[in-house]
């Protein structure tokens, strides 16, 4: 008995979908972490177990976070590994928490927060904002005697506003644990060393 052409166009369009193995190993990691306590690899940004040992998708070992330093990241970028750096919120142990908070409060305007903890361009960044508002502040009157100068003073109060929002933001970011800081594993011939003292 033939088939009626219309069975045979409706069994063509409505084919079954096939869900790569990948894909269900996705889905049931995430079904698993529903209502339950989570945490963000750092690296890759995958969501992983609060307990687990190691993130699933990129395979960082959470526990040697804890020996990360923000001096051997500081080390990776002068050699160009910027793949072995990774931002953290947490404080490494070669940095004081109390540092930080007293460096963006008092010096943030200079970019004392991030000279601190090694990040060099934005710290320059933050001289710069500090350099344009000394300049618009210093020449005010001689400026707005002119009418390019009046013209610059407005276009300057809204990058200093910017800039003061910024440093307002780290202040924030800071104090709610939410800054992040480069940290890299020392390399091995260091640990090495360092153990060989201990002894």
């Amino acid at each position: 008995m033939t088939k009626p052409p219309m069975f045979i166009l409706i069994k063509r369009v409505i084919k079954p979908i096939k869900i790569d193995n990948s894909v269900k190993k996705e889905y049931a990691f995430a079904m698993n972490l529903t209502g339950r306590q989570t945490q963000k690899c750092p690296r890759c940004g995958c969501k992983a177990l609060l307990n687990q040992y190691k993130c699933p998708e990129c395979g960082l070992v959470f526990s040697k976070l804890d020996m990360a330093t923000n001096k051997a990241a500081a080390e990776r970028y002068k050699k160009h590994e910027r793949n072995k750096i990774i931002m953290i919120r947490k404080t490494p142990p070669d940095l004081k928490r109390w540092k930080l908070i007293l460096y963006t409060v008092l010096f943030g305007l200079f970019g004392g927060q991030y000279f601190y903890t090694r990040r060099w361009w934005w710290g320059i960044f933050y001289l710069l904002g500090f350099a344009l508002l000394f300049s618009l502040v210093y020449f005010n009157g001689y400026l707005m005697s002119t009418e390019w100068g009046e013209t610059l003073v407005n276009v300057g109060a809204v990058f200093v506003g910017a800039y003061g929002i910024c440093w307002m933001l780290d202040i924030v970011r800071v104090c709610t644990y939410k800054f992040k800081i480069p940290v890299s594993l020392p390399s091995e011939n260091k640990v090495v060393v360092a153990k060989e003292e201990e002894k």
